[in-house]
């Protein structure tokens, strides 16, 4: 992976010309895992975490791997699929807060299952109907995070 490559790449599709003004114009607007490998515009191949980020100012959008999403732009996609990846192995697991509040945002979730969530995010004994919302609501987030 090059950071250059990756600087170069995002200031030229940002408004501000320096790097650490144009990395501050970029959102994290989808994350999602896929099957078929592509490359980040930092070069780097094969990456299947996919991150779509948009640029505030001027609207542009990109797609970039999560490992360069993390350490340069700084973003928050690493916690999201470190709790996709805990959940597809074990959907009675919870997933972050920031996974949920980025379905929620998503539209994926609704008030109240974003709120159930939230409430027992952290209880390790969950009532069997406590357990079957909380999976319902994981396959729900798994299946909108795959392509």
């Amino acid at each position: 992976m090059s950071e250059y490559r990756l600087s170069k790449e995002i200031i030229r599709l940002s408004v501000a010309s320096t790097w650490p003004l144009a990395r501050l114009e970029w959102e994290l607007k989808d994350v999602w895992r896929q099957s078929a490998a592509q490359t980040c515009i930092c070069g780097q191949y094969p990456i299947k975490e996919i991150c779509l980020l948009r640029n505030q100012r001027n609207g542009k959008m990109v797609e970039v791997g999560n490992v360069c999403v993390e350490q340069f732009l700084r973003l928050q996609s690493g916690k999201i699929f470190e709790a996709l990846h805990r959940v597809a192995k074990d959907n009675g697991k919870a997933l972050s807060k920031e996974a949920i509040e980025h379905a929620h945002a998503k539209g994926w979730i609704s008030d109240w299952e974003r709120g159930f969530y939230l409430d027992t995010i952290r209880k390790r004994k969950l009532s069997p109907k406590q357990l079957a919302k909380r999976r319902q609501i994981n396959e729900i987030i798994l299946a909108r995070t795959r392509r």
